[in-house]
């Protein structure tokens, strides 16, 4: 049986994704209201598309988001938005890792705000969010679509450090292998060297059970 959202809080939910700087078309946000949901209720909410829709045109009415002038599809911030909320140098949230849910754009425009909010330039931005959509990716792609827990922050060295752990499907290394699912040095995903090559440190730990994958990178700001 679906979860019933009422209106007011449809509108609360669509908020709090704003407020965090999420950008995306109303087929992203449908799915992140649907996996805050799924993720806090372990159901489907009863609402349409079509209703969030509506309430994105009335949010772009008052003032409190716009559509990108590079993509009239996509909606963010207006720059005066009440939404607005102070940010600080640490960011910490649970995501649902199932690719329906598109986690990598939510990861990749919540970083990106983050990033711009603590004055970070735009071409660092890039490589940083490359970086970590590739882990995003990976821990939905080998995980079990469970919780993906994320968290970074920016320390008194001026070094962004990212923290990640999200639980994984069973699998066969060896015959992962052959089917040229990884590489020739058995490297455990495949966004791995992307990640190395773009932040300064990258190290990924497989728990005993290997029931749970455990990343932390480092890459200077400054």
């Amino acid at each position: 049986m679906p979860f019933p959202l009422s209106r007011p809080e449809l509108e609360k939910e669509v908020k709090s994704l704003f407020a965090v700087g999420l950008t995306g078309n109303v087929a992203d946000f449908f799915s992140w209201v649907k996996m805050e949901i799924q993720r806090k209720f372990k159901e489907d909410p009863n609402t349409t598309q079509e209703q969030l829709q509506t309430v994105l045109n009335e949010f772009v009415s008052l003032g409190l988001i716009q559509t990108n002038p590079l993509d009239p599809r996509e909606y963010l911030l207006t720059e005066k938005s009440t939404l607005i909320k102070k940010m600080g140098n640490q960011d910490r949230f649970t995501i649902l890792g199932a690719l329906h849910f598109n986690p990598m754009q939510y990861v990749r425009t919540r970083l990106d705000y983050f990033l711009f909010r603590n004055g970070i330039d735009p071409e660092l931005r890039m490589d940083l969010c490359i970086a970590t959509v590739e882990a995003v990716e990976n821990a939905a792609k080998y995980g079990d679509g469970g919780n993906v827990e994320i968290e970074y922050q920016i320390d008194k060295n001026k070094v962004l450090i990212l923290d990640m752990v999200n639980t994984v499907k069973d699998f066969n290394l060896e015959d992962d292998i052959q089917r040229g699912k990884f590489s020739s040095t058995a490297t455990l995903m495949r966004g791995m060297m992307v990640m190395q090559k773009l932040f300064d440190t990258v190290d990924l730990e497989i728990s005993d059970n290997r029931k749970l994958a455990i990343l932390k990178a480092t890459r200077k700001l400054a």
